[in-house]
């Protein structure tokens, strides 16, 4: 039998493929649902904490994936299972999820809510284990479809967490005491993510069957005298630094849109939450549209690294948009002395830099917000993973896999860190000008090595011919 008829014989599970993209959805809202409620709910909570502090917290989950992104990858590669990475990885994240919601107990409330997200950042970094199945357990004409549906799941569950804030945020900040604990605007969304932790642990232990179909294994090689040989490593690498840079910019904008517009706008914390909410509710639709679209229409056959350059092309226009050019109004206001951001917006009187910082027309914002992010995200965040799966060709992928999830973990570490403490120190434009250089290599990078970045090519030993490995 040859590789071409083993190939065609077999089929995508795609009940556990749903199953797959269902829990990357669950993983984007463990790890976004607070970007717009953190900052309130720690400062309201802890005085001592800065918003250089934030930073951390906010990069605490990041550094939890980091390291846990290659030990699940890890661990598929040497048991091939991804039911019980998963489901371990959910369990802790459950955990990390109900410390979050129990902060009020502790007196040290900062450090909790670092450790809290740290654990939840271990539990969630079993994305790895599931690209990994989205990759391997997918025929080749069916991969494009599987992983950016995947990634769909992923954006919509990431775009989507501040959304459920925003939600809750007629509970106010005092809400309801029941002994020891208390249900509000920031506690009753912990709680639910413990829920859904849970029903994931349920689904995928009672309905989800492992299948790989996507590789070829050591007898298949043997039999039918194919040889797998060695992916391209820099191209490899290119696709991991594409994937850090979505990542990373997905983290300015949404970690950033609170106190940024706080600052811009002068809107107090709840009405940041809500109106930030509402802007990425819509920009999150926008976006799965385009992963459908990519998944389901001719839309996904086009060349992956003309899709990857259209979209960071959009992520450039963003950061254009949103400089502040000293055409726009200024300067910033300040804050009235004693007054805090739960009662009313503007600048804190350490932000100097407000004297000299222009205001984005509101217009703008929300259209930069909705509409080029909206599209930039779909076409760099799918098209990525999937080429670096083609680039790794029908082995087994969960050692790579997991570096590849450690780069979009790591991305948000850094960016989280610096850009808070850029904004604290220079202001936002700065920010802006740093995702533009990274965004600036990325794109070059794809069209000095535009040749490389294409699918393996399987040998067939029996006439020293090549096949393709994928199906385009």
């Amino acid at each position: 039998m040859t590789a071409n008829k083993c190939s065609e014989e077999r089929r995508t599970d795609w009940r556990s493929m749903w199953i797959c993209i269902f829990l990357q959805f669950v993983v984007g809202l463990q790890i976004s649902v607070y970007y717009m409620s953190m900052w309130p709910y720690l400062s309201g909570m802890d005085k001592t904490a800065d918003f250089d502090f934030l930073g951390w917290v906010v990069a605490a989950c990041s550094i939890g994936c980091t390291i846990s992104n290659p030990i699940y990858g890890y661990w598929n590669q040497k048991t091939m299972s991804v039911k019980w990475p998963i489901i371990t990885g959910f369990l802790i994240a459950a955990f990390g999820q109900l410390w979050y919601g129990l902060l009020s107990l502790f007196d040290n409330v900062k450090w909790m809510m670092l450790l809290a997200r740290f654990l939840t950042g271990l539990g969630v970094g079993n994305i790895s284990a599931m690209r990994v199945y989205a990759a391997m357990a997918s025929t080749p004409k069916d991969r494009m479809r599987a992983i950016s549906f995947g990634t769909g799941g992923f954006v919509l569950g990431f775009s989507f967490g501040p959304v459920i804030s925003a939600v809750f945020t007629p509970l106010g900040e005092e809400g309801i005491r029941i002994g020891g604990i208390v249900l509000n605007m920031y506690t009753v969304v912990s709680y639910l993510m413990v829920l859904v932790c849970i029903f994931g642990c349920f689904i995928i232990h009672f309905f989800f069957n492992e299948s790989y179909v996507g590789i070829v294994t050591k007898e298949e090689q043997e039999n039918d005298e194919v040889k797998v040989p060695m992916f391209d490593v820099p191209a490899s690498l290119i696709c991991i630094y594409l994937f850090m840079i979505v990542n990373m910019t997905a983290t300015n904008i949404e970690v950033m849109s609170s106190p940024l517009t706080t600052v811009l706008y002068d809107w107090k914390d709840s009405d940041s939450i809500f109106y930030n909410g509402i802007a990425l509710a819509i920009s999150s639709f926008i976006s799965v549209s385009f992963n459908i679209a990519q998944g389901a229409t001719r839309i996904g056959k086009i060349d992956k690294r003309k899709q990857m350059l259209f979209g960071l092309s959009f992520f450039l226009l963003y950061q254009l948009f949103m400089y502040p050019w000293g055409f726009y109004s200024g300067p910033l206001n300040f804050l009235p002395e004693g007054v805090e951001t739960t009662e009313a917006g503007g600048c804190y009187s350490h932000y100097l830099w407000c004297h000299e910082t222009t205001r984005v027309p509101i217009y703008v914002y929300f259209f930069c917000y909705i509409v080029f992010f909206g599209i930039a995200f779909p076409f760099v965040e799918t098209p990525s993973p999937a080429l670096f799966s083609e680039i790794l060709g029908p082995r087994k992928q969960g050692t790579m896999q997991g570096f590849f999830s450690l780069g979009g973990s790591i991305a948000p570490v850094i960016a989280s860190i610096s850009s808070t403490a850029i904004f604290k120190y220079s202001g936002y434009r700065y920010v802006i000008v740093l995702q533009a250089v990274c965004l600036l290599i990325a794109f070059a990078l794809i069209l000095i090595f535009y040749k490389r970045l294409v699918p393996l090519k399987v040998i067939k030993n029996e006439k020293e011919s090549t096949i393709s490995s994928i199906e385009q």
